[in-house]
């Protein structure tokens, strides 16, 4: 089964439901404000719940637009949410002289996820 068929099928799911419906043209904005309040969190305290909040809607995000099949928005909501990875990196560099490896792991997971979305929107749109 290919994973256009799967995404696809996700879509067909959440049409079905009355909030999904509602909430799959919302999915876009949804994805790169809380890709970006993710990232804000890093510089200022946001707070727990809004940490939570921001989290839970980055991933509904995800999965709202891969629904679509809009991977170039996908590609570019996991990079905006993996800078924040490279932030809190750097940040450990120079603040405390160590290497914050559970950071380089995140990194290196979104961003394989956001390259592997990103080759998947050129093969889309050939």
């Amino acid at each position: 089964m290919k994973f256009e068929q799967v995404c696809q099928s996700l879509n067909a799911y959440f049409a079905q439901s009355p909030i999904f419906k509602v909430l799959l043209p919302l999915g876009t904005p949804l994805l790169l404000a809380c890709a970006v309040l993710q990232d804000a969190s890093y510089l200022i305290n946001l707070g727990s719940v809004m940490n939570v909040l921001t989290y839970l809607g980055f991933f509904l995000g995800l999965l709202l637009v891969l629904s679509l099949c809009n991977f170039r928005m996908v590609s570019i909501g996991l990079v905006i949410y993996a800078a924040g990875y490279v932030y809190s990196i750097v940040r450990s560099l120079i603040r405390y002289r160590s290497v914050s490896y559970s950071g380089i792991v995140y990194l290196v997971f979104f961003g394989f996820l956001a390259y592997q979305a990103y080759r998947k929107s050129l093969l889309i749109n050939k």
